[in-house]
């Protein structure tokens, strides 16, 4: 076999396996893969208290007593009093019950027993207070309605003329407005401020408006 057709019997396989040697390579446009980073797990923070001695909602905390402002249920019947009344001389209860998620029905019985007073009392009054975010929490706006019987006994004038008892009544509707805050606990704070006309007035007297309102602290359950 002479050279010449030696070498024409190689070119073929060199060729082959030329191809075969760049297929092998990587091409120059290939992006490089980067490497794989592991990041450390972070430590949890360690536990001081248990879940039950901490004031949270699903896992969130909430400064105590004030779990009840993000809840929506509530507790229906509350009781309430006047302290500051009964120390002048007012001596009372209140009772409301939850109609549903923004009203309440509210009635409250007082007697007037004013101190270093000759006056006497009685009154009655019924309200329905909306509650603009939900009942018993934050501000609400109390239509309703009052009944009063006060009784002046002016005794203590020997040479008084017509010293005699004199008595004044009110009954007709107002409207009061109010704020309202109650704790986990149940126990709440609620004072009002508004103003009613007495249906009872002549129109002459000048009595026909009369200023009304109320500090109340109760408990609800």
């Amino acid at each position: 076999m002479t050279p010449r057709k030696l070498s024409l019997l190689l070119a073929p396989a060199l060729l082959a396996a030329t191809a075969t040697t760049a297929l092998a390579q990587p091409a120059a446009t290939d992006p490089e893969v980067p490497p794989t980073v592991v990041a450390a797990a972070a430590e949890p923070a360690p536990q001081t208290n248990s879940w039950d001695e901490v004031s949270h909602i699903n896992g969130q905390l909430v400064p105590v007593g004030e779990t009840n402002s993000y809840l929506k249920k509530y507790r229906r019947t509350n009781i309430s009093i006047n302290p500051v009344g009964m120390i002048v001389g007012i001596f009372g209860v209140s009772a409301s019950y939850g109609l549903n998620d923004h009203i309440a029905l509210r009635g409250d019985v007082d007697l007037y027993r004013m101190v270093d007073s000759n006056t006497t009392g009685s009154e009655i009054g019924v309200g329905v207070p909306i509650y603009l975010r939900r009942t018993y929490q934050g501000a609400f706006v109390e239509p309703g309605f009052i009944a009063r019987h006060f009784q002046d006994n002016n005794d203590y004038a020997y040479d008084c003329y017509d010293c005699g008892s004199s008595e004044s009544k009110t009954v007709g509707p107002q409207v009061l407005v109010g704020w309202h805050s109650t704790w986990d606990s149940g126990f709440n704070v609620a004072a009002a401020f508004g103003f009613g006309r007495n249906l009872n007035a002549s129109t002459d007297s000048g009595d026909q408006l009369f200023a009304n309102g109320y500090f109340r602290v109760g408990y609800a359950f």
